[in-house]
């Protein structure tokens, strides 16, 4: 608005009436000149009195204060214009209705209404004896201040309104955020506890038992080697327990995988977006491991800023097979055929599948692609 409205309604009228004399076609240029500058500080001035109003940055008096100054020289040129050529009424009537707007938008952000309602009315009274010094007469002035203090209040609804409406969705963004952050840390919280709940007890037992095989080795019992097998059995429960509790999502679907990812990518600063499909059960749970691994790497990674999930079906009927691709803007989290890595875990339980499992670094952006066919090949 800022930048159409003096270009189109009050630049546009004036060119199409300009008469061919050097005094028309100067006041011509002024006005052009004028609008066009009131058109750049104005987006200027709107732009700096939304940051204000979300409270990012200090109000924008320069460009307010530019926006008036310009706003004074187009009316004093365009009056002027209007006494010597003769402008149309409704031409002349829009100009003024409209000629405020990209002044009283950002004022309208930036002070309280008593303060906006004096400056509306203090510029309108400057506008009216223009007119009247003009020229023109009473009933013209009357109606042309009633268009201007309209045009004032129009702008005035616009920026007040654009400005709450800017300020309530970022206040949701925020919100949004924090119930994110949220999500995770009560994630963890669930994880933390649910890990000293099931290990705690475990660890007193084998601590125990270690003890008293300590004892009993240091008399020679023999019965000192069944407490260590003991210990061991306990370990064993122990470290399964704690993958059973690690991977409590396991039977849920791909989709809640899915979810979660972008929740704590989210959460943790990554933008992250996901393009999905729907796949069979045993394939979902093979890739939620997979979605898993690669969120991650990108949250061991720490410096990436965006995350990109694709899941699509790909080849011929008879042929299909599901491609999940996991990428982001970082370095691999691990660097393929290290053993004991959770890549080759990943791979091992893919492999029922006759899945496949890559991943590749290209240009300082980093792919984690799974492949698993979705039925068996025709010959």
């Amino acid at each position: 608005m800022s930048c159409l409205v003096p270009l189109v309604w009050i630049c546009l009228p004036v060119l199409l009436a300009v008469p061919d004399r050097p005094d028309t076609l100067l006041l011509a240029g002024v006005v052009v000149a004028a609008a066009s500058a009131l058109a750049g500080a104005g987006i200027g001035a709107v732009r700096q009195a939304l940051e204000f109003s979300l409270r990012r940055r200090p109000a924008p008096w320069t460009h307010v204060h530019l926006c008036g100054a310009m706003l004074a020289l187009l009316m004093a040129a365009f009056v002027g214009f209007d006494a010597l050529v003769g402008l149309d009424d409704s031409a002349a009537r829009t100009a003024l209705l409209f000629a405020p707007v990209p002044f009283a938008t950002p004022l309208a952000m930036t002070v309280p209404v008593r303060v906006f309602a004096l400056v509306s009315g203090a510029a309108t009274l400057m506008g009216a004896a223009l007119l009247a010094v003009a020229g023109e007469p009473g009933s013209y002035v009357a109606s042309a201040a009633v268009i201007m203090l309209t045009g004032f209040a129009l702008a005035a609804c616009v920026g007040r309104f654009g400005a709450w409406s800017l300020a309530l969705m970022w206040q949701l963004r925020r919100a949004e955020d924090a119930g994110l952050r949220l999500a995770a840390a009560e994630e963890r919280l669930r994880f933390g506890l649910g890990l000293q709940d099931a290990m705690g007890r475990k660890l007193t037992v084998m601590a125990h038992k270690s003890e008293q095989a300590v004892q009993m080795a240091r008399r020679g019992r023999p019965e000192a080697v069944d407490q260590m097998v003991e210990v061991q059995r306990l370990a064993q429960d122990a470290r399964g327990e704690a993958h059973e509790l690690g991977h409590g999502h396991r039977k849920a679907g791909l989709r809640d995988e899915l979810l979660t990812a972008v929740g704590v990518l989210e959460a943790s600063g990554v933008r992250c977006g996901v393009i999905g499909a729907d796949l069979p059960g045993d394939v979902q749970s093979a890739l939620g491991r997979v979605v898993r691994k690669g969120t991650a790497d990108v949250l061991r990674d720490g410096n990436s800023r965006w995350c990109e999930i694709t899941l699509e079906v790909t080849g011929e009927p008879g042929r299909r097979r599901a491609v999940l691709t996991v990428e982001h803007d970082g370095d691999p989290a691990e660097t393929p055929g290290t053993a004991g890595s959770r890549l080759a875990g990943l791979r091992e339980r893919l492999a029922p599948l006759d899945g496949t499992l890559r991943t590749e670094s290209v240009e300082g952006t980093s792919r984690l692609t799974a492949e698993v066919p979705l039925e068996e090949v025709t010959a």
